[in-house]
């Protein structure tokens, strides 16, 4: 991790807020993010490890309520979600990683090739905050940014539904260069993109390009991006309504 400065153990989650009001402290998880960092730092991790976040139960509401420190093999290994989203858990970090990973930090890191991010906005995400704001939806948050001086505390999500993905990338192993997910319910249909945006974005099944601007890379540029948006959306509607 970086070279920080102090390291934080609080005991509740008004002692972590407070010590997050200071700028150059940072939340700490599963440090899957700041152990990526060797780089000395101004930073001071706050180790949320004490709060009790990582727990994954069923609601009243019939939905899964996962704890912003449950880790991504936690979820894996969870019954209470869809196979789907079990198996997007497992492809998103290799197993040393996933034990380590946190959804928390998924959340907060909010990558654009995230397939589980993907698969939690088709599920109906929705983010649990302490602090100031008011909890919001995951698309909501991707689409701001964490609120400042908040903290998120789980992601809440309708397990329902009957699913497909496609994706494509330069090998069956590579990280997708575009993904799509899609939960089908009683009347409509929620579809979730990677890799065509600065985050994993819910789109029109009918229009899955409107508004996208991907940027490309070595892997494929805009429009072969776009392309790949419109095809794969096809192709788990296709296995959604065979």
């Amino acid at each position: 991790m970086p070279l920080v400065t102090a390291y934080h153990r609080p005991a509740s989650l008004d002692e972590a807020l407070d010590l997050l009001s200071v700028p150059e402290r940072v939340a700490l998880g599963g440090g899957t993010t700041l152990n990526a960092d060797r780089e000395p730092s101004d930073l001071e991790a706050v180790d949320l490890q004490s709060l009790g976040l990582d727990a994954i139960a069923a609601t009243g509401a019939g939905s899964v309520r996962i704890g912003a420190t449950a880790t991504l093999d936690a979820v894996r290994r969870c019954e209470l979600l869809p196979d789907s989203l079990r198996e997007l858990a497992r492809l998103e970090q290799p197993s040393t990683l996933r034990t380590l990973a946190s959804v928390g930090g998924l959340v907060a890191k909010a990558s654009a090739e995230s397939l589980l991010l993907a698969g939690l906005l088709a599920h109906d995400g929705r983010v649990e905050l302490a602090g100031p704001a008011s909890d919001l939806s995951l698309a909501e948050l991707l689409g701001a940014g964490l609120p400042q001086s908040s903290l998120i505390t789980a992601v809440t999500v309708d397990p329902s539904g009957r699913t497909a993905t496609a994706r494509t990338g330069r090998t069956p192993a590579d990280v997708p260069i575009v993904a799509a997910y899609g939960r089908r319910m009683e009347g409509f249909v929620a579809m979730a993109l990677t890799g065509v945006g600065d985050h994993p974005v819910l789109v029109d099944v009918y229009d899955p390009t409107a508004g996208l601007e991907p940027a490309g890379d070595f892997r494929g540029g805009r429009e072969y991006r776009l392309h790949l948006a419109g095809t794969l959306t096809a192709r788990v509607m296709q296995e959604l309504y065979p």
